[in-house]
C-alpha cells in the first residue's frame, strides 16, 4: 500500500494494466504538452484509469495550434 507513486510515461504505458486497478485520488501529470495528440497511446491508457482529480503541468499548453489545447482540455473534462 502506498499514499504516493512517481513514475514515467513510459513506465504508465508498460504498466497500464495493473495501474487501472487502482482508484487514484489525483493524479498529477508534469509535460502535459506530451499529452497533445488525442490519438497518443499514453492518452489512451490515462482515460483507462479511474482518476478522481487530474492535474496538468506543462510549460506550453500551446505549441502548434489549438486543437492540442483542446486535446489537454477534454482530457481533463471529457463530457464538455
Amino acid at each position: 500500500k502506498f499514499q504516493v507513486v512517481i513514475t514515467t510515461f513510459e513506465m504508465i504505458l508498460a504498466d497500464c494494466p495493473e495501474l487501472k486497478k487502482i482508484q487514484w485520488r489525483c493524479v498529477v501529470i508534469d509535460e502535459a504538452h506530451r499529452l497533445k495528440n488525442r490519438n497518443c497511446k499514453l492518452l489512451e491508457g490515462l482515460k483507462l484509469m479511474a482518476l478522481e482529480h487530474k492535474v496538468l503541468l506543462t510549460g506550453t499548453p500551446l505549441q502548434n495550434s489549438v486543437e492540442e489545447l483542446f486535446s489537454l482540455l477534454n482530457f481533463l473534462e471529457p463530457q464538455q
